[in-house]
């Protein structure tokens, strides 16, 4: 495995999703940036917590993405789980749960994946609110 520099991270792309789910660009992005500063003070000799930094990225979770652009979700899944190792490898793999990457799996969330519960989208909760408005307008005119 190589090992990921604060610049690569940095200019690390994402597929884009459009039709499909994926995580909320920004948090991503905001999250990369928080990546590259603890990437580049280490690389700069600076002071250095690998078994914070692993756990952050094991942790980390984004909102998910459906009627909008978001980065594809298991792109920026294998990018955790390789910065959770690299980190875990720096500690000299004292981390909690260290041997242990991050990996999707069917039993919990996705190692991105924001633990909220699943709302419709606002959409759907209009053409729900019209479908009955629709249905109450033909009971109506039916009784009369």
């Amino acid at each position: 495995m190589t090992s990921l520099t604060a610049d690569a991270v940095l200019m690390t792309k994402f597929q884009p999703t459009k039709f499909r789910e994926g995580y909320d660009q920004d948090q991503v992005d905001d999250f990369l940036d928080t990546v590259t500063a603890i990437l580049r003070s280490h690389e700069a000799g600076g002071p250095f917590d690998a078994v914070a930094a692993a756990e952050l990225c094991r942790t980390a979770r984004f909102r998910p993405t459906k009627l909008r652009e978001g980065y594809d979700q298991q792109q920026v899944d294998d990018l955790l789980a390789r910065l959770a190792q690299q980190f875990s490898t720096l500690a000299g793999g004292a981390s909690p749960g260290s041997g242990t990457v991050a990996t999707p799996s069917s039993s919990g969330p996705r190692p991105g994946e924001h633990p909220i519960s699943r709302r419709p989208a606002v959409g759907t909760v209009v053409g729900v609110v019209a479908a009955v408005a629709a249905l109450v307008v033909l009971v109506w005119q039916y009784v009369l």
